[in-house]
């Protein structure tokens, strides 16, 4: 196994103040942080100075200054960041302006003559970095340490973001060696709960929605309820084959029933639901002639983990959710310091939990997920969209601002989601997918890091290529397995597959139960007078 990149820290108590910050940075980046020693820090990649230290004189590595925010309050009316384009910063920061909640802004720190300004605030510079061979970066900007109930995630937000982007974009760019992400972002935006029988939902209409996808070049994934795909009636089944690239269908609960997903079940009646859910879908693509992708949306953001091991085990790609780990009794954050921060968390014995967020709230946020080499999913409900598609349009003239962007299905970020770095004629990768297919890297060995799994059990059965390997996962969750690398294949594909048999879905399971058609015909109804009230209202 590679070693790790070394950071020095000064001054040398900062190390154990910022225990759990430092931790959590050193399994995102591969690095590891070690108190400063004059004689030592030369052979370090980098050096990181707090209050209270001084940076060395003469350096020859990149060193970060972080310098106190001076008469700084924790309720204020907050401040906005101005992004410079300097090609110093990642790309998807650059020209951005972001908006920084309850807090006074930072002190200044004037830039030398010649200096790159990274970043101002009031109209005054807060993060620059010297121009002249000296490596050296400076920032009013102070990390905070984790809380018990944190993930590090929490302190690079929409609103909360600056006070760790200069450390994490100083600590990312030396653990890459300077690389920028040479793979394009991957986006989709999720209606959730439209009917498919018909041509239009609530204030949703699928052909307008498809031509003006077409036209702007996003691409829409409508989380549908398979409890509605029994009707026979298939409206908007053509408009779904005519706009493959534009449109596409993925699973939104079962019954939609209030914590459907969420409530407490045994193993087996959870696999019931997921094959029942399952029984449904397959029988509305047979007579439909339409794919609906086999990731999960769950009703109201909730989902247990009983749940998402029966996901896992029935075959879904993923898991699209708001928070990494999606139950409300979820609570191991000092262990799982990374949850939301990576491209997908893996859960329920092997399952991804894509990460998507709200389209009303900030799309501030887009940003920094674009940073972190995240998905840039965004979901709404048709009511958000009561005055028109504009709100999907920001938000996709947001993301282009960040870079490449290819707007895809859910399944196909679903088999896409991975990281990748060559060293010494071998190419790591980590898959955050559980059927990854992605372009085959040109190494003589492939070293396959399974990321650390909630719920995983002691072996991991991955599939290299169609070869079965049973991986030993260690205390963490984590795992590696090395293959040789068959150059004669374009395509690297990488299964994480559930062990053992699922029962079928028999008709007593998926036949409907009278109160959720019950339920479901209410808020339909609701639905879809939504419009008229509207229009009427005016």
């Amino acid at each position: 196994m590679p070693s790790r990149t070394t950071l020095a820290l000064v001054p040398a108590p900062v190390r154990q103040r910022l225990a759990e910050l430092f931790r959590a940075l050193e399994e995102a980046y591969f690095v590891r942080f070690v108190d400063a020693r004059p004689d030592e820090i030369d052979s370090c990649a980098g050096v990181i100075v707090f209050p209270g230290g001084q940076p060395p004189e003469r350096l020859s590595v990149p060193c970060l200054v972080l310098e106190a925010l001076a008469g700084e309050r924790e309720r204020d009316a907050g401040f906005v960041v101005e992004m410079s384009r300097c090609a110093g910063l990642h790309r998807a920061l650059r020209g951005q302006n972001l908006k920084e909640s309850g807090r006074s802004v930072p002190a200044s720190v004037p830039a030398d003559r010649g200096g790159q300004v990274l970043a101002v605030a009031n109209g005054a510079p807060i993060w620059w970095r010297r121009d002249d061979g000296t490596h050296r970066e400076i920032a009013s900007a102070l990390p905070r340490e984790l809380g018990r109930h944190e993930f590090l995630r929490d302190q690079l937000t929409a609103g909360r973001f600056w006070s760790l982007l200069p450390l994490v974009h100083f600590v990312r760019r030396i653990a890459l060696g300077g690389a920028e992400q040479s793979e394009p972002h991957r986006a989709c935006f999720i209606i959730d709960d439209p009917n498919v029988r018909f041509s239009s939902y609530g204030h949703v209409r699928f052909r307008e929605l498809a031509r003006d996808a077409r036209d702007r070049g996003y691409h829409v994934a409508v989380a549908t309820i398979p409890l509605d795909l029994l009707l026979p009636m298939r409206g908007a089944a053509g408009i779904f084959r005519e706009f493959p690239s534009e449109l596409s269908l993925v699973v939104h609960g079962n019954d939609h029933v209030h914590r459907e997903l969420e409530r407490r079940r045994s193993a087996a009646a959870a696999e019931r639901m997921i094959m029942s859910a399952a029984a449904r879908v397959a029988r509305f693509e047979s007579r439909a002639g339409i794919r609906i992708d086999r990731v999960m949306c769950p009703p109201h953001g909730g989902c247990s983990e009983r749940t998402m091991e029966a996901l896992f085990r029935c075959g879904f790609l993923g898991l699209a959710a708001a928070r990494p780990f999606p139950w409300e009794e979820f609570s191991d954050h000092v262990a799982w310091r990374l949850g939301g921060w990576l491209p997908a968390q893996l859960a329920g014995g092997g399952l991804p939990v894509l990460p998507r967020y709200p389209l009303e709230q900030s799309l501030d946020d887009l940003v920094l997920r674009a940073f972190l080499g995240q998905p840039l999913i965004v979901y709404c409900h048709h009511g958000d969209l009561r005055h028109g598609l504009a709100p999907l349009h920001a938000a996709a003239t947001r993301v282009a601002e960040l870079g490449d962007v290819h707007w895809m299905s859910l399944a196909s970020i679903a088999r896409a989601s991975a990281t990748c770095r060559m060293k010494d004629g071998v190419a790591t990768v980590t898959p955050y997918s559980r059927d990854l297919r992605i372009r085959r890297p040109a190494a003589r060995a492939i070293e396959i890091e399974i990321p650390r799994t909630f719920g995983a059990r002691d072996v991991l059965r991955v599939s290299v290529d169609g070869m079965p390997h049973d991986v030993r996962l260690r205390a963490d969750g984590a795992g590696t397995v090395v293959v040789a690398n068959p150059e004669t294949r374009e395509v690297l594909r990488i299964r994480i597959d559930a062990t053992g048999d699922v029962a079928p879905a028999t008709l007593r399971d998926w036949r409907p139960r009278a109160w959720p058609v019950a339920r479901r015909a209410i808020t339909e109804a609701r639905d879809r007078t939504l419009p008229l009230v509207h229009t009427l209202g005016r």
